[in-house]
């Protein structure tokens, strides 16, 4: 199926829970166990129900949950954009914004500034069966969005050079 193109507004985006990590053996996602500093740092953070075990190598994920408003306002609609899309809006991989935000917990604050209000093109495509699970019809999924401003710059171009 041919992806189809939604001219949009973005209302509202979800950028402090928009990271999340999958086991680097089965890369599915992990739950965080460690709440204090001590086992912090002694490398007890994650567990991977599906290994059965602690982990200590991963990679961080995106998913970016958005509310935008499509067509001049007609439609609101809830939208998804994972890894890919997510990267090259901001212009940096999760891992990288992981650090980053270790630095300056701010940042999630400037994502959604940047974001809200911004005109764009999103890049969408039908969700994919998983197995025992029925898609959502209320989420769209989107491969990129695109501003509509060409003046846009990812938020992270203007961060690595100051």
């Amino acid at each position: 199926m041919a992806p189809t193109i939604l001219h949009a507004v973005i209302l509202q985006a979800t950028s402090r829970s928009m990271i999340f990590r999958k086991c680097d053996e089965c890369t599915n996602k992990i739950i965080g166990i460690a709440q204090n500093v001590e086992l912090r740092s002694a490398g007890v953070l994650y567990y991977c129900p599906e290994c059965d075990k602690d982990v200590d190598k991963y990679k961080a994920n995106y998913d970016l949950q958005l509310i935008v408003s499509v067509s001049n306002g007609q439609k609101i609609q809830q939208a998804a954009v994972y890894d890919e899309g997510v990267s090259r809006l901001l212009g940096c991989s999760a891992d990288k914004l992981c650090e980053l935000l270790l630095e300056n917990p701010a940042l999630l604050d400037e994502i959604e500034e940047k974001l809200i209000g911004l005109r764009c093109h999103l890049v969408t495509r039908q969700e994919k069966k998983k197995k025992g699970k029925k898609p959502s019809n209320n989420v769209v999924i989107v491969d990129a969005i695109i501003p509509a401003d060409p003046r846009f710059r990812p938020v992270f171009v203007e961060n690595e050079e100051t």
